[in-house]
C-alpha cells in the first residue's frame, strides 16, 4: 500500500491519525462548541500524511500519478492549482457502496512535496477546516 510504503522509507516522514485519535479530536472539538467541526471530524476513519524530507520527489510523485489513475481506484480530479513554484491538486474517490469517501492531496514544489489522505464521511466544504487544526501542548 502507497502510504505503508513511504512511511518505512528513509527521506520521508510520515503521520497517521487512527479513528480513535479522530474521535478524541471531535469530543474535544465538541467540548469547545464547535459541533461542525466535531461533526466532520467524527466522520473521518482516518488522515495520513506523507512529507517528502530528502528522498526522491520523482519516485513519488510517480507513484501519486499511478495510483490516482489507476481504473481500480477510480479516483477522480476534482481541482488543481498552481502558485509561486507550488501545485496543489485534488482528487477524490467516492464510495458506491457506503456514504465514506477519499480524498487524496497532493501538493509538490519548491517549497514541499506532500500527500494526505482522508478517508471516511465528509463535506469537501468542510474539509479545508482541517488545515487550522494544530496540537495543543
Amino acid at each position: 500500500m502507497f502510504f505503508d510504503r513511504y512511511s518505512k522509507t528513509e527521506g520521508y516522514a510520515s503521520v497517521q491519525l487512527e479513528r480513535k485519535m479522530m474521535r478524541m479530536m471531535s469530543r474535544q472539538a465538541a467540548e469547545k462548541g464547535d459541533e461542525q467541526l466535531a461533526k466532520l471530524l467524527n466522520g473521518i476513519q482516518y488522515i495520513r500524511i506523507v512529507a517528502l524530507k530528502e528522498g526522491d520527489r520523482a519516485k513519488l510523485l510517480k507513484d501519486v500519478e499511478v495510483l490516482t489513475t489507476n481504473p481500480l481506484y477510480e479516483f477522480q480530479l476534482v481541482m488543481s492549482e498552481s502558485d509561486s513554484g507550488q501545485t496543489t491538486r485534488f482528487y477524490l474517490r467516492e464510495s458506491p457502496h457506503s456514504f465514506n469517501s477519499e480524498l487524496l492531496m497532493l501538493t509538490y514544489g519548491e517549497k514541499e512535496t506532500v500527500v494526505v489522505n482522508i478517508y471516511g464521511e465528509f463535506d469537501l466544504q468542510q474539509v479545508a477546516r482541517l488545515s487550522t487544526i494544530r496540537p495543543q501542548p
